[in-house]
């Protein structure tokens, strides 16, 4: 009889062991799964579209708007419509801002509007199976496609599993020490003359607009830092600095960018904890990226459009 106990303990011994060696299999199991990066989207595209309006009669004044967007398709789940959306209303910021729904004080400078006209054309030099990131270039003129043209540039990064857009400081810490590699790398490529120059009030002023901590110039300018991943899975990083009504009106610079191209290797330093870096280090091509089939030029700002022989006969540009 005491044997038989004896067995019976030792089989229900067992049985626990196996049950707890079980049991943690499936929670490790269970850890790795969710642990490891989710296999993405291979075939999938992206298609270049465009919003176009010439002369409308829905305005006072005319309108000359040509904006490239682009739009996702293939992939499941319902962050395709949100990504979408922000995909399009990126493209649209300033055609919304300046002319689609004007604020009271962009309502005031559209009493003595002429010509409102935009020109928006898009790129996706990186398209992953986690991520795109999307390039957005911009000539607009809130007052008049002659005298008042700015150039600006923005970018959006989104998940494409999640839906999740990452900003400059999501991904990267923006001190001065960052700042500092920007001013030099910026300088050496030498588009801004010596504009830029890596000293410590330059660091200073940069770092205050990237953090839109400025209070005295945000009270004139929008302030928008952006990055892109370019075909290289190299970084390109910029600040653009948009005029507000208080100060369109005045004879700014047509550039309203700055930006540099960095390797990745020396952005490391900087890194976030953020997923984002996952995502980026396993990312490989894929999906297709279509032209727009019936891209319109604009009549006032495009490449071959009017004002630009104007601003040659003027000799604002080569």
């Amino acid at each position: 009889m005491e044997g038989k106990q004896k067995k019976n303990k030792q089989i229900g011994l067992g049985i626990g062991l196996a049950a707890v060696l079980a049991a943690a299999l499936m929670v490790g199991g269970y850890l790795t799964v969710r642990g490891s990066t989710p296999k993405g989207y291979q075939d999938y595209t992206v298609q270049k579209e465009q919003y176009c309006v010439v002369y409308s009669d829905e305005y006072d004044y005319w309108d000359v708007v040509t904006v490239e967007y682009p739009v996702l398709s293939g992939i499941e789940g319902e962050q395709t419509t949100a990504i979408n959306k922000l995909l399009y209303d990126t493209a649209m910021e300033k055609v919304n801002y300046w002319h689609l729904s004007p604020n009271e004080d962009v309502k005031k400078l559209q009493e003595h509007y002429q010509i409102y006209s935009s020109d928006v054309h898009c790129e996706v030099p990186c398209h992953s199976q986690y991520l795109i990131s999307v390039h957005y270039q911009e000539i607009y003129a809130p007052i008049s496609p002659v005298h008042y043209i700015h150039k600006t540039q923005r970018s959006t990064n989104i998940n494409l599993m999640t839906g999740e857009t990452y900003a400059l400081s999501d991904i990267f810490q923006v001190n001065d020490d960052f700042i500092g590699l920007w001013c030099r790398q910026v300088a050496s490529e030498g588009t801004y003359g010596d504009l830029i120059i890596d000293d410590a009030d330059t660091r200073e002023t940069f770092l205050s607009w990237f953090l839109d901590e400025d209070e005295e110039a945000r009270e004139y300018y929008m302030f928008t830092p952006f990055f892109y991943i370019d075909e290289n899975k190299d970084f390109v990083i910029g600040l653009s600095y948009d005029p507000k009504p208080n100060k369109v009106i005045e004879q700014l610079p047509m550039e309203n960018s700055f930006l540099g191209h960095f390797e990745n290797e020396d952005l490391e330093p900087y890194r976030t904890e953020s997923e984002f870096w996952d995502l980026y280090e396993k990312s490989e091509s894929a999906g297709e990226v279509l032209e727009c089939a019936d891209l319109q030029e604009n009549l006032w700002l495009g490449k071959d459009a009017s004002v630009w022989d104007y601003l040659e006969e003027m000799g604002k540009i080569e």
